[in-house]
């Protein structure tokens, strides 16, 4: 391996997209195993199937890692040309996030007001609406209740934009500092101080800042297809030997102690495989592209065809079949709100920053 060199404007990680698309495949698989008993009272699929949420840590571990690889060459002198940095970046990520996720909760709002029963009834506490519509910390769950990850992706882009306003040579220590003071109120337990407490010392924390230290070292070290392969041969293996273990899923320390590690290797490695220029698989590049609409819609798909299902009479035909078109339909769902919803929205969002904010000329070395 040798020191890395810089990486062009506009390069598109094709393996990293792939991995997006399977942690979204990860999830799916997790609530198709809970979904299942709504369609059939023959379900086959495991408990250890529930270790599929490792989809969000790996969510989480990207989402680090990319906010450093696109911010790599913002090295601005001045304090107010990165206030200006700021602003971009924040735009850019609530732009990312919110339009999608408001039309789907839309969505579901619609259908909760005609039928509350189908829509939170697995939920112990009714949604804030105030936390559904900001996704601002709260105890419950957001109306469409995979929205509880996004309130956490919105709280670490808000930090790392703020770390931003510092000169570059002073992120990664940055970065370092944000993590101790985590884990100093995680074990001092002002966790329980509040809701915004509870998520900002939350263990979860910990995976969006190992995907940036990742991120950190993928700018500095070159790495190469073999190392590649190795990182993420081992990684998938650290990740996939959990679905075949006794050891029932656990939220907290527990999933981010036995993930982390194995998450930033597969990512490390599908970086550098990047790098080499090795071609990403195609299905899963469009699943990747296709991730968060997946996982904004994947849940509502699934019941909505368990329930068609077993309203059908269907409930006798193998389990298996079940399963498949509950997938099929999930993945069908997520392209189609992807090519008629998302990507217009991404392409008018995209057009806008390029409007509020000027290209920069890259900063000089002094910067960093």
């Amino acid at each position: 391996m040798s020191i890395a060199t810089p990486i062009a404007e506009g390069t598109r990680l094709n393996h990293v997209q792939a991995l997006r698309g399977l942690a979204a495949l990860l999830v799916l698989l997790a609530h198709m195993a809970q979904v299942e008993i709504r369609g059939t009272d023959r379900t086959i699929l495991p408990e250890s199937f529930d270790w599929g949420m490792m989809g969000v840590d790996l969510f989480f571990v990207i989402s680090g890692f990319i906010m450093v690889f696109v911010t790599r060459n913002w090295r601005e002198n001045h304090l107010h040309d990165r206030l200006a940095r700021v602003g971009e970046f924040l735009f850019a990520r609530v732009t990312r996030i919110y339009p999608l996720y408001w039309i789907v909760t839309l969505a579901l709002f619609m259908v909760w007001m005609l039928r509350p029963d189908m829509v939170f009834s697995s939920s112990p506490n009714e949604p804030q609406i105030f936390n559904t519509v900001f996704l601002v910390p709260a105890y419950a769950y957001p109306l469409l209740e995979v929205g509880w990850t996004l309130v956490y992706e919105m709280g670490f882009y808000l930090l790392f934009g703020l770390l931003l306003l510092a000169p570059a040579r002073w992120r990664p220590w940055g970065l370092l500092a944000w993590a101790a003071i985590t884990l100093t109120g995680n074990l001092s337990g002002w966790q329980t101080g509040s809701a915004i407490a509870f998520h900002a010392f939350n263990p979860l924390v910990f995976e969006f800042l190992a995907g940036a230290a990742t991120g950190l070292i993928f700018l500095r070290i070159k790495g190469d297809r073999i190392y590649g392969a190795i990182l993420l041969a081992i990684g998938l293996a650290g990740l996939f030997m959990w679905f075949f273990s006794a050891v029932p899923f656990q939220d907290g320390w527990p999933r981010v102690l036995c993930l982390t590690l194995p998450s930033c290797a597969v990512l490390l490695g599908a970086a550098w495989m990047d790098r080499a220029g090795l071609r990403a698989p195609r299905f899963m590049v469009h699943l990747g592209d296709w991730s968060y609409a997946l996982y904004l819609t994947h849940l509502l798909t699934l019941v909505l065809v368990a329930r068609l299902w077993r309203k059908a009479g269907l409930e006798d035909v193998p389990s298996i079949v079940l399963l498949v078109v509950m997938g099929v339909a999930a993945i069908l769902v997520a392209a189609l709100t992807y090519r008629l919803i998302e990507r217009p929205l991404l392409t008018l969002a995209k057009a806008s920053r390029k409007r509020l904010f000027k290209e920069r000329p890259s900063a000089a070395p002094a910067a960093r």
